[in-house]
């Protein structure tokens, strides 16, 4: 004969469902009446603590890092084009040569780029711009014969 479950729920009420067979005493699935231990199989790793979110963050690197380090790699394409180009035991291969030249444009573009954003944040440019203004002025005033 049927019988209703005997384990309370987390409010302390009694549960309602009705219990498994053959369960002493006798409980619900949701009780652990069913054939499977309730909670997670043996072995699961889901609620592993891995610490990939607690590791002190990295530092910063900054722009004249990346200025330094971009300068080296170009400076280091620049020699194996040379030592390609000084190699005459062995014909160039044109197309790799014209991939390297390329890549040597694309990076002195890349770094040409960077020194120009490094010069304008560090606030360089805008006294470059302000001091070739005042000359400006300082010639037109000396011309006119006038202050500007």
């Amino acid at each position: 004969m049927p019988q209703r479950c005997t384990a309370l729920k987390a409010d302390g009420t009694p549960c309602k469902a009705w219990a498994m067979p053959d369960t002493d005493p006798p409980v619900c699935a949701a009780h652990g009446g069913g054939r499977k231990r309730p909670g997670a199989p043996v072995g699961n790793r889901n609620a592993l603590k891995h610490g990939f979110y607690a590791q002190p963050p990295q530092p910063l690197i900054t722009i004249a890092d990346v200025i330094g380090d971009l300068a080296a790699k170009q400076q280091a394409l620049s020699d194996h084009i040379d030592d390609h180009l000084a190699d005459t035991d062995i014909v160039p291969n044109l197309v790799n040569l014209v991939k390297l030249f390329a890549l040597h444009g694309q990076n002195a573009s890349r770094l040409g780029r960077l020194l120009r954003d490094q010069r304008a944040l560090s606030g360089e440019a805008a006294d470059g711009i302000a001091g070739a203004i005042a000359q400006a002025l300082d010639e037109l005033s000396t011309e006119l014969g006038t202050d500007l």
